[in-house]
């Protein structure tokens, strides 16, 4: 009697990335990723029944891995909204240009199925929900975030090519504004 194959998810994640990576997200087909993980297309649909699951399992280890960066910079100590802001933007600073390629594939991939982007939703609003604001710091740090997010998301859906040197510089520009806003408490 042989023993049932396992099929390791964090393979097919990994193939997944892997296809977007080589081609911008041009080839990301269930095909494509079976054949890069090694395992057939029917093994490839019973761990994940659509493309679009694939995808979200594919952003949710995406935010997870942003997001313990993020709290990595932090340390233990207790932060507030600004502080998180600035660890994300140096996170952000800190990433490959492939690596937010992929991120911002991820996210821009499931702009059609909004019940499916709930843990890109979910890290935005612990980020923007503390900086409502109409007037002063909180207002100018928000603007900063809403700037940095707004190149991500119009470099990811393909509205606008930056360059990566451009981006840097929004994001440096951004940085500036949040620290100098946490200097002067």
């Amino acid at each position: 009697m042989t023993r049932k194959k396992e099929i390791d998810r964090d393979r097919i994640l990994d193939a997944a990335e892997s296809v977007i990576l080589d081609s911008g997200g041009r080839t990301f087909t269930l095909d494509a990723v079976a054949e890069r993980a090694g395992i057939s297309k029917g093994g490839l649909v019973y761990s994940f029944a659509t493309k679009d699951a694939l995808v979200r399992a594919a952003l949710e280890r995406e935010v997870s891995r942003f997001q313990d960066a993020v709290r990595q910079r932090l340390g233990d100590k207790p932060v507030d909204s600004f502080e998180m802001v600035l660890a994300h933007i140096e996170e952000a600073l800190a990433e490959d240009d492939s690596t937010t390629r992929k991120a911002a594939f991820l996210v821009t991939a499931l702009v059609h199925a909004p019940d499916m982007m709930e843990p890109a939703r979910r890290y935005y609003r612990t980020l923007l929900d503390p900086l409502l604001s109409k007037s002063g710091d909180t207002h100018d740090v928000r603007h900063a975030l809403l700037a940095i997010e707004g190149l991500f998301l119009l470099r990811g859906l393909g509205f606008v090519e930056f360059s990566a040197e451009e981006q840097r510089s929004v994001l440096l520009h951004a940085r500036e504004i949040v620290a100098r806003v946490l200097a002067g408490r």
